[in-house]
């Protein structure tokens, strides 16, 4: 099965408990129940259009979009339920505060503790290279980050040489 409702690397699933990895799990085949139904709502009005010779008209596309829009928010609202039970459900190492270069406050935002990760690193290091092998071996930001992770790795990624 393909996990596509959250973005987490190989290192962040490797250090989630078993509970964690099935409720992504659940969540994923809640997506794709979703998404099923969606397909089969999009076929449905398609067909009462056709048969009413009506399809070529801007009803499709209202039609279309209401779906598309409330299939959208459906999973947004499973994503955030799942990414609200990862976040509190992983427990921070005691020594993360001590051992991280930068200020570990679970109790800011996401995107905070972004800032305050990428600001370190940029700052820090003016080699892309060497930025991103350290970052890699910042255990600490895998967690802490949690879904925002894998975007900086890409991020710092692709400034490097290689």
């Amino acid at each position: 099965m393909t996990i596509d409702i959250i973005s987490y690397t190989p290192a962040q699933y490797a250090a989630l408990t078993e509970e964690q990895v099935l409720q992504i799990k659940s969540a994923q085949l809640k997506k794709n129940r979703l998404h099923a139904v969606f397909v089969d709502d999009l076929q449905r009005e398609k067909q009462k259009l056709v048969q009413n010779g009506i399809f070529l008209s801007t009803i499709w596309t209202v039609i279309k979009a209401k779906l598309q829009s409330n299939y959208e928010q459906e999973v947004q609202n499973i994503r955030d339920g799942l990414l609200f039970y990862l976040r509190y459900t992983s427990r921070p190492n005691d020594s993360d505060s001590e051992s991280a270069p930068y200020e570990v406050n679970y109790a800011l935002s996401e995107e905070a503790r972004l800032n305050i990760v990428k600001t370190y690193y940029e700052n820090t290091y003016q080699d892309a290279n060497k930025l991103f092998e350290e970052f890699k071996k910042d255990t600490v930001a895998v967690q802490y980050l949690g879904e925002l992770y894998s975007p900086l790795y890409d991020y710092f990624l692709a400034k490097t040489d290689g």
